[in-house]
């Protein structure tokens, strides 16, 4: 009798490798949710920040106060509603959106909960593609209603003005989409340097300090533009002296997917 009874345990017992218990076999259906459930639970993280808001608040207060005091001081007949826009965002709006951004990385890991989140999205490169995604899509979201909030500041400051709809229009979308890349930028970086001020001092230096150095040597200047502060500005404004918008999008595009590269490289091979 024990031996007929011996098959009939060792077939139904808990411990078998070839039957997991019904809860395991759930959570592995269902993973973390996929590259879903990280965005989703970004998203979560995003907006219950008080940080995101007082930004997107500091964002849109910088635009109405640089713009109308480029629309002011601008005496140019032929200057479009949408260049105060372009303007604030070189001066200042981009990189609060940019600030938005890297606190999305390294908040977490000043506040321990990276760990968290890597338990909870083990697959890091979903994880970070997840950020990238939402900060690229909530800055240009951002960056949009602060070019249209610019272009209106600039409307009713101008002194003269020649509007143009389809280059009005293409100015807000170079605004929005400059916003958007330099955060994926600030993003890749964030996630190699893992601090706030090492981030914000590499971004400084990458924005600002190197094309100064490299100014000043032959040939300097071909090299600034094709840097992210040159691609910046022919962007914006839609020419930097070397090229134009168009190519600009791709310089700077090509700058993101590198720092993008770095980040995701790097998070991988880190234990946290």
């Amino acid at each position: 009798m024990t031996e007929a009874l011996a098959p009939s345990l060792s077939s139904s017992s808990p411990s078998s490798p070839s039957s997991p218990p019904p809860a395991v076999r759930r959570s592995a259906r269902t993973g973390s949710g996929g590259l879903r459930g990280a965005l989703a639970a970004e998203w979560t993280k995003l907006v219950s920040l008080h940080s995101t808001w007082y930004l997107l608040l500091g964002a849109a207060a910088l635009t109405g106060t640089v713009a109308s005091a480029a629309g002011v001081l601008t005496h140019d007949p032929a200057a479009s509603p949408a260049d105060p826009a372009a303007i604030a965002e070189l001066n200042g709006v981009g990189l609060v959106l940019a600030a938005l951004a890297m606190l999305s990385v390294t908040g977490e890991y000043a506040t321990g909960s990276a760990r968290t989140a890597f338990l909870c999205v083990p697959r890091r490169g979903r994880l970070l593609a997840a950020k990238y995604l939402l900060l690229g899509a909530v800055t240009f979201a951002a960056g949009l209603a602060c070019a249209v909030l610019g272009a209106v500041c600039g409307a009713l400051t101008l002194e003269e003005s020649t509007f143009d709809a389809g280059a009005v229009c293409g100015r807000l979308l170079a605004v929005a989409a400059h916003a958007a890349l330099l955060s994926v930028l600030t993003v890749g970086l964030a996630a190699v340097v893992r601090r706030s001020a090492g981030t914000v001092t590499a971004l400084f230096g990458l924005l600002f300090l190197l094309p100064v150095g490299l100014d000043v040597l032959p040939g300097g200047e071909t090299a600034v533009d094709l840097l992210p502060a040159g691609a910046s500005e022919a962007l914006v404004l839609g020419d930097n002296g070397t090229y134009g918008w168009a190519a600009a999008l791709l310089v700077l595009t090509g700058w993101s997917l590198a720092s993008v590269a770095a980040g995701t490289w790097v998070v991988r091979r880190r234990d946290v």
